[in-house]
């Protein structure tokens, strides 16, 4: 039987090998990209999940919302 080998650097944000290609990056959560909403209706996730049922594993973290000025 021969050895399958994996790309490294398969995913969307180019940092996996075949150890952590289905895991968030570090400090990520599911909550945290912009396929949450899917993700949680499909694959029945939580948006407190680390890990990615995408292969690759997609993960594209949402943008940063900008706080407008407090009620002054």
């Amino acid at each position: 039987m021969s050895a399958h080998k994996h790309s490294h650097g398969c995913c969307a944000d180019k940092v996996c090998n075949d150890k952590t290609c289905m895991e968030l990056p570090t400090g990520k959560t599911c909550g945290h990209c912009v396929h949450e909403r899917r993700c949680c209706t499909i694959f029945g996730h939580t948006p407190s999940d680390t890990y990615c049922d995408w292969f690759p594993r997609r993960f594209s973290e949402k943008p940063t919302r900008k706080e407008e000025g407090g009620n002054g």
